[in-house]
């Protein structure tokens, strides 16, 4: 079933009446069986979000392969505009997304509109980079110049950490760079993705960037896809190395942003009242699972 945007909807986990989409082909469609996920604070069920197919993903592909054509030879002006424009309406939907952030991930209210403003960021500086050609060799034999090209139909699967910052932060080089993008949220966190590409219909051509939601096989889907050209993944090093089996099989191009348990080291001479406190504050920051009380013991205090 297929329905044109009209308006942005207002966006809320707590109303259950709002509706969730699939984007696909500059159209808001929806899935024959749904999913949805919890709100972390209360446990109880979020809306409904589709559980797209084969069929869904092929049909966004076929979507970006075709947009891709006329997409790839705009201008970096062209899309620098464009990409300014969505930020703008963007901004007025803070209050909306930050509260969907809430409800979806569960962050306090003040890290999530942290997570808006570094969204908003990362949307109005990434068209701001100048990424110019540059003739490394002119010889009388040769002359040898780099210069920036699209790579063609980009997938962007996004971790439940970050759903607002690191979905931009694919989409944004993606489509400033003349590629076209599907973006695959995390099966914990769909909301924030699927209404920021809602929103991001307004400003871009049909097929041009896209959503599915689904369940933890669609990755695995994304990432055999054979007319997906890129793939850009945050996650853990296990399901990395899964990723990048699965490209490997049709050579695809792959981003890895891959996490880590990773040991911070202060030095004996470092200024103590200047550095616990911030690395201190990064152990809990999004963390998914508690702690076992017992870890406190390995800790070592220094007196201060």
């Amino acid at each position: 079933m297929h329905q044109p945007v009209a308006v942005f909807l207002r966006c809320s986990c707590t109303d259950q009446s709002q509706t969730f989409h699939n984007i696909i082909n500059g159209k808001l469609t929806t899935t024959a069986e749904t999913r949805y996920s919890v709100d972390p604070a209360t446990g109880e069920p979020n809306p409904k979000v589709p559980l797209s197919t084969q069929e869904d993903l092929d049909n966004a592909v076929g979507a970006a392969k075709h947009a891709y054509k006329a997409w790839s030879r705009t201008t970096f002006e062209e899309r620098r505009k464009k990409l300014h424009a969505y930020a703008d309406t963007l901004e007025t939907h803070r209050d909306d997304f930050v509260s969907l952030l809430i409800a979806e991930q569960g962050k306090a209210y003040g890290l999530a509109q942290d997570e808006f403003n570094r969204t908003m960021r990362m949307i109005r500086n990434t068209p701001n980079l100048q990424l110019l050609e540059e003739v490394v060799e002119d010889s009388e034999e040769r002359t040898v110049t780099v210069r920036y090209v699209p790579i063609g139909v980009t997938c962007a699967l996004v971790p439940w950490n970050y759903p607002l910052l690191l979905a931009w932060g694919k989409i944004a080089p993606a489509l400033y760079t003349g590629n076209t993008v599907i973006v695959k949220p995390s099966p914990d966190t769909p909301y924030c993705g699927l209404k920021l590409v809602e929103l991001a219909i307004q400003f871009f051509p049909p097929g041009v960037v896209q959503a599915l939601s689904g369940g933890h096989d669609l990755g695995p889907l994304c990432t055999a896809h054979p007319d997906i050209d890129k793939i850009s993944f945050t996650g853990s090093i296990a399901v990395g190395k899964k990723v990048m089996e699965s490209c490997s099989k049709t050579l695809k191009r792959v981003t890895l942003e891959l996490g880590g348990n990773d040991a911070a080291i202060i030095c004996e001479d470092a200024d103590f009242d200047k550095v616990v406190p911030p690395v201190s504050l990064q152990i809990p920051y999004s963390l998914k699972y508690l702690l076992d009380p017992t870890i406190y013991s390995l800790f070592h205090f220094v007196p201060l």
